[in-house]
């Protein structure tokens, strides 16, 4: 009897599998061979599903934005107030600060790539920036989208900091200092949030 095989899962795996193999060497470096070998399957067998390596690290990417989005959603649901969702949120970013260290250099080394190949920036980027602030919109019901960019910003640049070299972050303290600084900001401009 034939394996019956479900695509669309298989797909997803070697994506999630591939994530750590850009992680490694960095898209630039990367093959598809590499790829295939670091993932054991045949080459044909990854091109069946990506017909290039820029697609399979757009489809990555779309993947790793929805995975974000799922995780901070499930850990942001518990929180009753903005102060309380920002600490979960923050938590969720140092528990997992190796994942975001390395897709924040993936990103980078993928845009750097695209700028020297002369190629127009991914577009993808674009809509990575718009999907996951939508989310923060609904998550932490702020009506306000430069507030949502600010917050994104802050929290890139902390992964940043650590990466320059800078001591450790808090991000116990991080959160504390942006909750009150939202929640200053908020009653400041009479904006609501939940």
């Amino acid at each position: 009897m034939p394996k019956i095989v479900d695509h669309d899962r298989y797909r997803k795996e070697l994506l999630v599998k591939s994530f750590d193999l850009f992680a490694e060497k960095g898209y630039a470096a990367i093959t598809m061979r590499q790829i295939a070998q670091g993932l054991e399957v045949s080459t044909g067998t990854l091109y069946h599903y990506f017909p290039s390596k820029e697609a399979l690290f757009e489809q990555l990417l779309e993947e790793m934005t929805e995975l974000n989005i799922l995780s901070f959603s499930s850990q942001l649901e518990a929180g009753k107030t903005l102060a309380e969702q920002t600490e979960m949120g923050f938590r969720l970013m140092e528990q997992h600060r190796e994942f975001f260290f390395k897709q924040t250099l993936l990103m980078i080394d993928y845009y750097q790539y695209q700028r020297i190949s002369g190629k127009e920036v991914s577009h993808l980027f674009k809509q990575v920036c718009e999907r996951s602030e939508a989310a923060m919109f609904t998550l932490l019901g702020i009506d306000d989208p430069d507030l949502i960019v600010f917050i994104t910003s802050l929290t890139d640049g902390l992964i940043l900091q650590e990466m320059y070299g800078h001591k450790r972050v808090n991000y116990e303290t991080q959160a504390r200092l942006l909750s009150e600084m939202l929640m200053m900001y908020l009653e400041k401009h009479n904006l609501k949030c939940r």
